[in-house]
């Protein structure tokens, strides 16, 4: 007479090496894609930059000929009275050539910061449009860089010309 044997089965789920050896897995590959995401951030910083610029640069310039009046870009100061030096924050468009004494009906927009990125601009403090659209005298480039620089993101430049146009060129070499 057999004897009636006992069949044991495995109980479901995963033994403590088998999470363990998961564990160091998801840890290896977000240590080795961190990196990669932080260059996106800044180079989705960079690009949003210059498209705030060229946006800033079109409607100064599409104000300056649709009024036929000249139309000053310039850094805004802290109460948005005067223009500034700093090309990193806010950007202001005013519907008369001036750098100081600008009253509030006066700004036309006011263009937001943006975050992660540091702008330097060769030339004036301001860009002038005249009634023409051009930037005549008024010619510069802008260097946007990321501002951490900690990641292998490069930067890029935006070239302003005589005539009000602007174009983007490649990384700045002080990137």
């Amino acid at each position: 007479m057999p004897y009636p044997t006992s069949v044991r089965y495995p109980a479901p789920g995963f033994t403590l090496l088998e999470l363990l050896v998961v564990l160091v897995l998801i840890g290896v590959l977000a240590a080795w894609g961190v990196p990669s995401f932080n260059a996106l951030g800044e180079r989705t910083a960079v690009t949003s930059e210059i498209n705030r610029l060229q946006s800033a640069l079109s409607l100064a310039r599409s104000a300056a000929i649709t009024h036929r009046a000249p139309t000053t870009l310039c850094p805004a100061n802290r109460d948005r009275t005067a223009c500034a030096s700093d090309w990193s924050g806010e950007l202001m468009l005013v519907s008369a050539d001036k750098l100081r004494g600008i009253a509030q009906g006066e700004i036309v927009r006011v263009f937001p910061a943006t975050f992660g990125v540091s702008v330097a601009k060769n030339g004036h403090d301001r860009i002038r449009y005249t009634p023409l659209g051009h930037a005549t005298g008024f010619n510069s480039t802008f260097s946007i860089c990321p501002a951490s620089r900690q990641t292998s993101a490069q930067g890029a430049s935006l070239v302003l010309s005589t005539l009000g146009r602007a174009r983007v060129e490649g990384a700045p070499k002080g990137c």
